[in-house]
């Protein structure tokens, strides 16, 4: 079991999000996923349909420069725990912040609970720093009030 989740969380990460690869999103997606990311500050991201548009309009904002980078990954029963980095351009206005046209570095950690080959839940912890600078005059205010 702990093999096959290992490969299901690798296509998730670099195809999937290292990608943009959303064709992917039935196969590798439970159709209730619940997704805790900093991408929807204002709770879980709820099913496949809004984390693909979720995900899509985060990644057209900000195009990867190079592969998506995994660092350390391993399983434990129906557990995977994924550390990757990644460089992305600010090629577009992303929640009203203009572009900047900057490689921006993100550092996350996946926590993912995988169940029948598929992935239900996925717990994002990043230390990207001048991602979140670079947006909080825009997501202070959604999460802080």
């Amino acid at each position: 079991m702990e093999e096959a989740n290992l490969l299901i969380a690798r296509k998730f990460i670099e195809e999937f999000l290292g990608q943009g690869k959303m064709e992917l999103a039935e196969e590798l997606l439970d159709q209730n996923i619940q997704v805790i990311t900093g991408l929807k500050p204002t709770g879980a991201i709820v099913g496949i349909e809004e984390y693909k548009q979720v995900f899509s309009g985060f990644l057209d904002a900000f195009p990867p420069v190079e592969p998506l980078r995994i660092e350390d990954i391993f399983a434990a029963g129906d557990r995977v725990v994924v550390r990757f980095k990644s460089f992305q351009k600010h090629a577009k206005d992303y929640y009203g912040i203009a572009k900047s046209d900057r490689t921006i570095t993100f550092h996350e950690t996946h926590v993912m609970r995988i169940a029948n080959g598929k992935v239900v839940e996925n717990i994002v912890s990043a230390t990207n720093l001048e991602f979140e600078m670079l947006m909080a005059p825009v997501l202070s205010p959604m999460i802080l009030t």
